[in-house]
């Protein structure tokens, strides 16, 4: 099974609008520095994210993102659906052929049920992990951090925790 690299991406970009947004300005121009990707991506995951009711964005000097649920309210699969396909048939690409072999003629149907109970635990275990969860270790993995040891701080007030 392959997921793009939006799915973690756009969980890196909520996890740091939790930490950031109550104290500064949120833009995709900082969550781009962060993820290492380009503003214009982070703006069209912001755009998925909010149309599936996960941020909210206001323009002008003021304005950015922020979380439109508490973090306990947003699971990985609420995530991953805001970004990613969860359609069995894109997510498990069977090949196609012209060929007579009763095996491919036949794959389609073998292997559907399973592939479609793999999306489904899948779903099941995202859907048990919050971003509040995520927060909480996160939180865990910077206490154990030396600063010196750090490859990357925060901005600004950030530095040595959440």
């Amino acid at each position: 099974m392959r997921v793009s690299k939006k799915f973690p991406t756009a969980v890196h970009a909520l996890l740091y609008v939790a930490v950031l947004s109550p104290k500064r300005r949120v833009t995709s121009t900082l969550v781009a520095e962060s993820t290492g990707s380009n503003a214009v991506t982070i703006r069209n995951l912001f755009l998925d994210l909010s149309r599936d009711g996960l941020l909210t964005a206001s323009a002008g000097k003021n304005g950015g993102v922020h979380l439109a649920k508490e973090p306990k309210d947003i699971t990985l699969w609420d995530v991953y659906q805001a970004v990613e396909t969860n359609d069995v048939e894109e997510i498990f690409k069977l090949h196609e052929t012209d060929s007579t072999c009763p095996v491919w003629k036949n794959i389609y149907q073998l292997l559907y049920p399973h592939m479609l109970d793999a999306v489904t635990a899948m779903k099941g275990s995202m859907e048990q992990v919050t971003l509040g969860t995520l927060l909480d270790e996160l939180n865990a993995l910077l206490k154990d951090f030396q600063p010196e040891a750090r490859p990357q701080t925060l901005p600004e007030s950030q530095e040595g925790g959440l």
